[in-house]
């Protein structure tokens, strides 16, 4: 596997700025960019909270018999 590095060159605005930067990939981005989504919602974070609170829990077996994977 060989290093590749790679050059960004980013604007005297944005270097200038008194918050901070941060690089990430694509896919990490898209990911923190939907959790920040969720948290924002307010019927699904309720959702979230509401299924927090559960503790159900279900058989693999009847799980995989409601999805029809068995």
């Amino acid at each position: 596997m060989t290093n590749v590095l790679k050059n960004i060159t980013l604007p005297k605005t944005l270097i200038k700025r008194k918050q901070g930067i941060a690089i990430l990939a694509l896919e990490e981005y898209e990911k923190f960019k939907e959790d920040l989504e969720m948290l924002y919602s307010k019927r699904l974070a309720g959702e979230i909270e509401k299924a927090r609170k559960e503790k159900k829990t279900i058989l693999l077996e009847e799980l995989l018999k409601e999805n029809d994977l068995l």
